[in-house]
């Protein structure tokens, strides 16, 4: 089994986001170089992690196995990425013995840990999403960044422009976004695609990654980067299908007056009935704590009249 080309991807495919050159292809691994371009943004400086967790979803894919529904575990490390950094990304597969799996990693040249690694098996279960109630209809819009490649609102390059909202859920922030059910979703989608009709798991994601740590960002007033994530995706998503992200925080690590990470977990769901959504992927993760980022949402974040509220949102939990 080989790594198939995949001319539709918008990752990989013939107008790459990621532009990759291979330095070795062999039955079952594959290695390129790839350098982090302005567009591939976060927060400002950095590459959103949605992209090289979705860059392993491409590689995937592109494998042909396992098949939905596959759990993922990713890890952060190494010395972190920058805007302008080269890096490797290796692929390794196994189709046999009926276990089949995908490594990936992305290493940043000169590191020796890689920046992100990631195991994608077979899922064997539904363990470990909660079952969400209902978001209230009452919620605030959260600001957002002008480049960031999943909320940026002001990019000189496509993006996925989300905008996330704050609900309140028995005392607890609730955070959420919608994907889908409007003409400018559909023109994305278009864009956003893996296959003929079906939405680059890579969306999935990068939206998710960024709607759950904002559950753990407005319980401890405090930004943070990836450490590890799991996520288990159930089945593949139709270009225009309507979605809803959920994510809530889900404790910290360290001291509780100055953790140095906290946890946050999230699911999207399926709303063609919105009566009765469907469950499509869940997971959770760990950020680590890192004042500059904090510092940094304080100086960049828009409108920019429009952000104070969020500190205090986070530390009503203190009153």
């Amino acid at each position: 089994m080989e790594l198939r080309s995949n001319p539709i991807s918008f990752l990989t495919g013939d107008d790459a986001f990621m532009r990759m050159t291979p330095i070795e292809t062999a039955e079952k691994r594959f290695e390129a170089s790839l350098c982090f371009d302005l567009h591939h943004e976060g927060f400002i400086g950095i590459p959103h992690g949605g992209i090289p967790m979705g860059l392993c979803l491409d590689a995937w894919r592109s494998v042909g196995t396992p098949s939905y529904p596959v759990h993922v575990r990713f890890k952060f490390g190494g010395s972190g990425m920058s805007i302008g950094d080269q890096a490797v990304f290796s692929v390794e597969w196994d189709s046999e013995n009926g276990n089949p799996g995908v490594a990936a990693r992305v290493t940043k040249v000169g590191d020796k840990t890689p920046y992100l690694s990631a195991q994608i098996a077979p899922a064997d279960s539904r363990n470990g999403s909660w079952v969400p109630s209902r978001p209230a209809d009452e919620f605030r819009r959260l600001p957002y960044y002008r480049n960031c490649f999943v909320c940026g609102h002001h990019r000189s390059v496509v993006g996925l422009q989300r905008q996330f909202r704050l609900h309140e859920a028995d005392g607890a922030p609730l955070v959420s976004t919608l994907w889908g059910g409007d003409p400018d979703d559909e023109e994305r989608a278009e864009i956003f695609r893996i296959d003929r009709n079906e939405l680059h798991p890579a969306v999935l994601i990068s939206i998710f990654d960024e709607n759950t740590a904002w559950g753990g960002f407005l319980a401890t007033g405090s930004a943070g980067l990836s450490v590890r994530m799991e996520f288990t995706l159930l089945r593949p998503v139709a270009k225009n299908e309507r979605l809803l992200f959920l994510g809530r925080p889900a404790g910290v690590r360290g001291n509780p007056r100055a953790p140095r990470f906290f946890r946050a977990e999230g699911l999207v769901l399926g709303m063609a009935d919105p009566q009765s959504p469907e469950l499509i992927a869940y997971g959770h993760g760990e950020w680590v704590i890192l004042g500059l980022y904090t510092e940094q949402i304080k100086t960049n974040l828009l409108p920019e009249d429009d952000w104070s509220w969020i500190f205090s949102a986070a530390n009503r939990k203190d009153e």
